[in-house]
């Protein structure tokens, strides 16, 4: 599945840089422009489904062919109160042998984004954003959970109840394809999208993979 998604996305790009190539009319945009980005996102990373706030934010370049800058998403604990049940291995926690613990963490990086119009749809244009950075996500003790039988902190008993891998980190690449669609103010595109995400080195305690595909929704603002 994953082959077939990256496919899908490389014969967009070869259509996208296509139709540029065969564009004889002149544009009357600037040749670079800011804009900035906000959505929500729903991933199904780690084999669970959450979701998230994120957000791009860098430049338009070649009269809004090409998107340039950094860009993030998150998976915020309070916002996903689902857990991951770990069993603990020859020790307890408050005379539990079992836990349910919770995640959060995110990814940010930098990123490129082909864009190109649909042919016999000017109101539809096709990104296809590549992000490379880092990656990191964490599982933690809640509720009463969070009261140490010893008062010592509750990121000592996690790292010691997980073997020093309640968190992991790698390098982060998160490839996908979004639709943003024209508004009579010029400035103003909703888009939607979906994406695949890969933390590459991910290794917890938890989880030894916070990889998945996930969908977004969101607004953007610039100079398109």
């Amino acid at each position: 599945m994953r082959t077939n998604f990256l496919a899908l996305v490389l014969f967009v790009s070869l259509v996208s840089f296509a139709s540029l190539s065969s564009t004889a009319r002149a544009d009357e945009r600037p040749f670079a422009a800011p804009f900035v980005g906000i959505d929500w996102r729903v991933n199904g990373l780690a084999d669970h489904v959450s979701h998230g706030p994120g957000f791009q934010l860098g430049a338009l370049l070649f009269r809004g062919h090409l998107k340039v800058g950094i860009a993030g998403f998150s998976r915020p604990g309070p916002l996903n109160p689902a857990t991951f049940r770990v069993a603990l291995e020859e020790t307890t926690y408050r005379g539990q042998s079992t836990l349910d613990l919770r995640s959060d963490g995110g990814v940010v990086g930098v990123f490129v984004a082909p864009r190109f119009t649909m042919p016999g749809l000017p109101w539809l244009d096709v990104e296809l954003p590549i992000l490379v950075g880092q990656g990191a996500f964490g599982f933690y003790l809640h509720g009463e959970d969070r009261e140490t039988p010893d008062g010592r902190r509750v990121s000592e008993w996690e790292n010691e109840l997980l073997d020093g891998k309640d968190a992991s980190f790698g390098i982060a690449v998160d490839v996908g394809l979004r639709l943003s669609f024209r508004t009579p103010a010029s400035w103003l595109r909703p888009y939607v999208g979906v994406h695949y995400t890969n933390v590459i080195g991910y290794d917890a305690f938890v989880r030894s993979d916070y990889s998945g595909f996930g969908g977004v929704a969101g607004v953007e603002v610039g100079g398109f």
